[in-house]
């Protein structure tokens, strides 16, 4: 929980921020009770100890650009939010050069506040999952990139760290697993770009609104979902080895496009001949039914959004024909594509 606290020497502007409808959206953020008082404030800071405080200044009046390094510098956990009538150049810059995290101009704007307070907990969440966190991050990557096997344990020592550093707040908790799970996805794919073709974006990106889950209920999904991840690494390890690296990438990087044995050769600069034979020969597989199997896999990951239509799946993944598509995938899964996904929506329920 993100406890925000409010200094404002009229009260006007307090009162439409306590009015502001993202209090009620946002259940991980909270209002501490606002002070009119300049006197008071170093006692609010210090008693209350809110993550954030929002200072209001009047017209022609205010804090001084010394009276701000002083709260920011003796205050440094709380994140201060100063929201005035200033424009002028030189003296904004001198209010971000003391310390404050943001900058506000009078009449005050929801959305830009709202976008404040949200960049806040992004700050916090991204720097915990660095610092704190690097190590276990590292070691979940490594055990991806090497074939899988202990994602369960890693997961299960970083989300109880999460939890036991956060107190056990179960809002704090879910959020900060979700910063680190988008960072390590972020980082899968920075090692792996092909990957992001092969795994549902959405599984590992912070959900505005979400419902909160229990820390059980976190670590199950986080082990589905990077366990997924391993399971494209180990079933696609094939293309990194040295003999068909470039005609296996090929394939996955131009998944989405009409590929053949002839196109592919061609984009290797290679004799389709031979790519057909060291690719049987290394990987053991016939390389047209590999080129099949890449572009099912794909087509899964697009049909997890139930929005999408089963012809526009085929189209994105280069099939013009989308009867001879569903019939490649229901070879390769056993499934038609329309049963695939609604069983994807029995699973999953709505896009999301």
């Amino acid at each position: 929980m993100q406890y925000v606290g409010i200094y404002d020497k009229n009260g006007h502007v307090a009162e439409q921020i306590k009015e502001m409808p993202f209090w009620s959206i946002r259940n991980d953020f909270a209002l501490i009770e606002p002070i009119q008082e300049e006197e008071e404030i170093y006692t609010y800071l210090n008693t209350r100890r809110p993550n954030i405080c929002l200072l209001v200044m009047e017209q022609n009046e205010g804090f001084t650009i010394e009276r701000l390094k002083q709260i920011t510098s003796l205050f440094l956990g709380i994140k201060i939010i100063l929201i005035g009538y200033e424009k002028s150049y030189e003296v904004v810059r001198k209010i971000f050069l003391s310390g404050v995290f943001d900058y506000l101009i009078q009449p005050l704007d929801s959305r830009q506040l709202e976008e404040s307070l949200i960049r806040v907990y992004d700050i916090i969440g991204l720097s915990y999952v660095v610092n704190d966190l690097q190590m276990k991050v590292d070691a979940l990557i490594d055990n991806i990139f090497l074939g899988g096997g202990q994602e369960e344990i890693i997961i299960r020592s970083m989300i109880g760290q999460i939890y036991e550093d956060w107190k056990r707040d179960g809002i704090n908790c879910q959020l900060i697993a979700d910063k680190a799970k988008n960072h390590i996805y972020e980082m899968l794919i920075d090692r792996k770009p092909w990957l992001e073709k092969f795994l549902y974006r959405n599984d590992f990106t912070y959900k505005f609104g979400f419902s909160l889950m229990r820390k059980e209920e976190i670590i199950k999904e986080w082990v589905r979902c990077f366990g997924e991840a391993s399971k494209m690494v180990v079933k696609y390890q094939m293309i990194d080895d040295k003999l068909v690296y470039r005609i296996g990438k090929y394939v996955v990087v131009h998944v989405d496009e009409k590929l053949s044995l002839e196109s592919v050769a061609e984009g290797v600069y290679l004799n389709p001949s031979y790519v057909s034979h060291i690719f049987k020969k290394i990987t053991g597989m016939n390389f047209t039914d590999y080129m099949a199997e890449v572009k099912v896999d794909r087509a899964k990951v697009l049909l997890r959004d139930n929005r999408i239509k089963i012809y526009d799946v085929a189209a994105t993944v280069g099939y013009s024909d989308a009867e001879y598509f569903a019939k490649t995938f229901k070879k390769k899964t056993g499934y038609s594509p329309t049963a695939y996904q609604k069983m994807l929506e029995e699973i999953y329920g709505q896009n999301k």
